[in-house]
């Protein structure tokens, strides 16, 4: 089948919030989704939302957490309602095709942008299917292997005086920048950059990939027992410099099952 990219639309970014801890910052995040006219928020549950409420009211903690939020989300309450809810980052990425981490921090072989180049990023790869933007937890960002599920890595520049960012002004400047680089495109800005020569592949078939990979080098010896994902990280980055297809990602896969198949008959 013939893939043709899609108009680009706000509607194909999804903001993920890993972990958040505060009941304040998703409601404050909701808010900013809506200010700037997003609407896809996905949240990866923390074990903090697990249990009873910490006031010692009644309900579960998840539920007095969703009405603070809401509380503080006021006109935006409807972005919570609508939201998606994980138990892991992978489930969250789902069918994104390129994805983005917020950190402060450098990482070697990774594509580190600012805000506006994300944007930038975004809006180009909009028009060819779903993209995602990853905040971390509040008291640590996200990790390294968090971060190794993402294509790229955007950093907020701060004063070195107070480099710290509230999560919730976080997803807002990256929000507004969002917001400009769509409404520039919109205006007759610069072309959707060509995408790859067919669907992009989903997060998802990607992981699947990842999952057999890993088992098969493992098997073979091939991987450091100790370290599997050191080696892996690396090929992670190849495959994403290279920008496949989702009938690429497919091919690979089921090449491994093969290989997987062959070895087990042995």
């Amino acid at each position: 089948m013939l893939y043709v990219a899609a108009p680009m639309s706000p509607g194909k970014v999804r903001l993920v919030l890993h972990r958040p801890s505060s009941a304040d910052n998703l409601g404050a995040a909701a808010r900013a989704l809506k200010n700037f006219g997003f609407s896809r928020l996905a949240v990866v549950t923390s074990p903090a939302w697990e249990g009873l409420p910490r006031s010692g009211g009644a309900g579960t903690a998840r539920e007095e957490i969703m009405l603070r939020a809401r509380r503080l989300a006021r006109h935006a309450s409807d972005v919570l309602t609508a939201a998606e809810f994980h138990a892991d980052l992978r489930g969250a990425l789902g069918a994104a095709t390129w994805t983005c981490g917020t950190t402060s921090r450098d990482l070697p072989g990774r594509p580190r942008l600012s805000p506006r180049q994300l944007a930038a990023e975004v809006a180009a790869r909009a028009g060819h299917g779903e993209v995602a933007v990853v905040f971390g937890e509040e008291r640590r960002g996200l990790s390294d292997s968090e971060l190794t599920l993402c294509q790229a890595v955007c950093s907020i520049p701060t004063s070195p005086a107070y480099d710290s960012m509230n999560l919730a002004q976080a997803v807002a400047v990256v929000c507004y920048e969002l917001s400009l680089a769509f409404a520039a495109r919109a205006a007759g800005g610069p072309a959707a950059a060509a995408g790859p020569a067919g669907e992009p592949a989903r997060h998802a078939t990607v992981e699947a990939l990842w999952g057999r990979l890993s088992a098969l080098l493992s098997a073979t010896g091939y991987l450091n027992p100790q370290n599997p994902e050191a080696i892996l990280a690396e090929w992670r980055h190849l495959l994403g410099r290279a920008d496949p297809t989702q009938r690429e990602i497919e091919l690979l896969l089921a090449g491994a099952k093969a290989l997987e198949r062959k070895l087990g008959g042995k």
